[in-house]
């Protein structure tokens, strides 16, 4: 998985990721503003940039007395991590490429009286919830505060979280929804452990923990978009592979979390994966605005989405890749399945012709603008609205 590009959701307030970064640093403040005078110990599980304790710790008047371990896997992540708190002068923040489902990373750092153990709850097995809320003890101090998060998306175990706290002996001081998100502090109330080296937490399983309503087959296929040594093929395939759908909001975090995306999610994740792994590649993202006419919104995407086509047809912009290939630019759009790609030939558009606008740095903006442009809005709305529902997994 690419969890530098991941993160890109929390430059948005408003976006998903965005408001559960405001709730979760809120209640961090909380647990802050409430510790006794003197030193204070943090610890953050699957850290990644630590936006949430860095961007804290940025303006609160305890910053001094807090140390934090961040412990994170990617090494990308650390670096902006550690880049950042020294950019303000945290100098007891300490972020560290680790495996943070062993208590080995937490070794110097526990007992810590803050435990932030925000995005693990929704990429690993229910039972490896429970577990590592029952070892949660010994990486905290006496009446230490635990601020976690789970997605509500089915299945939704939220319930069975805070239960699961409660009978490991932490005592719930906080429960906020922002959806899909819930957000949570727990104090310890029983005595804490000792810490014990080479203990398992639990098995990082990634998006697979997202996506019940896929069978086994289709989360293999989507497998390849999660790992670092994907050829071209296998990550053009991956992601043809992916549901078609619109997600609950036109990003990419949205998509990987529902496992459904339409043209615009798929080729901007794939062109952001590409210029990373395969910059060679150079790809860039071209706009079509066209005309679906409803026989051709039948061929791809059936009956009920064809229904919502008016008579004279529907004008749309669709979204494509351009990559570089054997010395020449070729198309590729991944928007649906279809034969494997062979690696060198295009791979044909499902929209027919129109008018191609190629993005600049901003493809959404750009994509916007065309839309309002171009796109009658009330004829537009029941064809989103099908797409949805379409995509959508069942309840």
């Amino acid at each position: 998985m690419d969890w530098h590009a991941w993160h890109a959701g929390y430059a948005d307030p408003e976006s998903e990721l965005g408001r559960r970064l405001t709730v979760v640093q809120r209640q961090l403040r909380g647990a802050l503003d409430g510790m006794p005078p003197g030193p204070i110990r943090a610890i953050s599980v699957c850290a990644g940039q630590g936006h949430d304790i860095i961007g804290v710790l940025s303006e609160h008047p305890r910053r001094a007395d807090v140390s934090a371990r961040l412990v994170e896997l990617d090494p990308q992540n650390v670096a902006l991590a550690q880049s950042a708190a020294r950019a303000i002068g945290l100098e007891g923040v300490e972020a560290v490429a680790a495996d943070a489902s062993l208590t080995d990373a937490y070794i110097g750092a526990a007992p810590a009286d803050v435990v932030i153990v925000c995005g693990v709850f929704g990429n690993i097995a229910a039972e490896d919830i429970a577990n590592t809320i029952e070892q949660l003890g010994q990486l905290c101090a006496p009446r230490a505060t635990v601020i976690w998060t789970r997605h509500r998306r089915a299945p939704d175990l939220v319930a069975q979280i805070r239960a699961a706290f409660e009978r490991a002996g932490f005592a719930e001081l906080a429960f906020e929804d922002a959806p899909p998100f819930a957000i949570a502090s727990n104090r310890l109330q029983r005595a804490p452990e000792p810490l014990r080296a080479g203990v398992k937490l639990f098995d990082f399983i990634g998006y697979e923990a997202l996506w019940p309503h896929l069978s086994a087959g289709e989360r293999t296929a989507l497998g390849a978009l999660f790992r670092a040594d994907s050829s071209l093929v296998e990550l053009v395939e991956a992601m043809r592979a992916m549901p078609y759908g619109l997600p609950s909001e036109p990003t990419v975090e949205s998509m990987l979390l529902q496992a459904r995306g339409t043209s615009a999610g798929k080729h901007l994740f794939l062109a952001q994966v590409l210029a990373q792994r395969f910059p060679q590649a150079e790809p860039a993202i071209v706009h079509r605005v066209h005309r679906l006419d409803r026989a051709r919104a039948q061929e791809l995407f059936g009956t009920a989405i064809a229904r919502t086509i008016p008579d004279e047809g529907l004008v749309d912009v669709h979204r494509y890749l351009t990559i570089a290939l054997d010395g020449r630019r070729i198309e590729l759009d991944v928007t649906l399945s279809g034969e494997p790609w062979d690696g060198r030939s295009p791979l044909a558009l499902v929209c027919g012709p129109g008018r191609d606008y190629p993005a600049g740095g901003d493809p959404d903006a750009d994509l916007q603008a065309l839309e309002r442009e171009h796109c009658y809005a009330p004829a537009r709305a029941p064809f989103l609205v099908a797409l949805a529902a379409a995509g959508a997994p069942p309840s």
